[in-house]
């Protein structure tokens, strides 16, 4: 089976034997796909490998039948943009997340298009967005069957009350707190939680929410399995803060 100029971007790559790559492709009809790159490691005649980008929509020709396919051809579609600072770091928390999260090739044409566009965004802007970044996480957990139901008690079905704080449980919803005085770990706002399941970001409050929220459902997920993007990132503001 042979696979032509199919739209997709680099997620991952690792080095295979002297001269290959081992190569996760995200691609817009076939979804994730891994391929072995064979020989381009390996320098032409003017001693220069063929490039693969990260963050640069390409078009790639593959073939074969098994899980792991052999990449025949990756032609850019347009100039490969650098990042660099925080949103690199983005970039390759991004990339790692789908790379983890997504299943060999599970189609999802709707969440290709947002990643497209946030890439293309991340790329123009060289800066990180928050809340584009907290949609495309929303994007991917829904596409994956994993969506957040914000706006009700997981238990009575009633709607929240602003007021109330809440606890989010995987694969349950949101329920009540046991301590309704104060907030405390692991809980949230009613007011919040509304705002997020609206997509209103507009207040600082939210936006923490969000991110609180989104990393602890992405983290039950992943199933204990630590993304090494954050610890890289971890690393930088420690060396930023020294």
């Amino acid at each position: 089976m042979r696979i032509e100029s199919e739209p997709g971007f680099v997620l991952h790559t690792a080095a295979y034997r002297e001269t290959s790559l081992l190569v996760d492709l995200y691609t817009q009809n076939h979804g994730r796909v891994r391929c072995i790159a064979k020989g381009f490691r390996k320098p032409n005649k003017q001693g220069v490998s063929r490039p693969l980008f990260s963050y640069t929509e390409h078009q790639f020709s593959w073939q074969g039948r098994g899980e792991l396919k052999t990449l025949i051809q990756a032609d850019v579609l347009h100039t490969p943009v650098f990042l660099q600072g925080v949103s690199l770091f983005t970039g390759l928390y991004i990339n790692e997340l789908f790379y983890r999260l997504l299943q060999e090739q599970d189609v999802h044409e709707y969440l290709y298009q947002q990643y497209q566009q946030f890439i293309a965004t991340l790329c123009a802007e060289g800066s990180a967005n928050e809340v584009l970044l907290r949609q495309l996480e929303m994007t991917l957990l829904e596409e994956l069957g994993y969506g957040l139901v914000l706006d009700c008690d997981a238990l009575s079905g009633a709607p929240l009350i602003p007021s109330c704080y809440y606890q989010y449980i995987p694969q349950q919803g949101l329920i009540p707190s046991t301590n309704q005085r104060a907030q405390v770990d692991g809980t949230y706002a009613g007011a919040d939680l509304l705002s997020i399941a609206e997509g209103n970001f507009s207040e600082g409050a939210s936006r923490l929410a969000a991110k609180r929220l989104l990393r602890s459902v992405i983290d039950f997920y992943l199933a204990g399995r630590p993304l090494h993007s954050r610890e890289l990132y971890r690393q930088h503001l420690l060396s930023q803060a020294s």
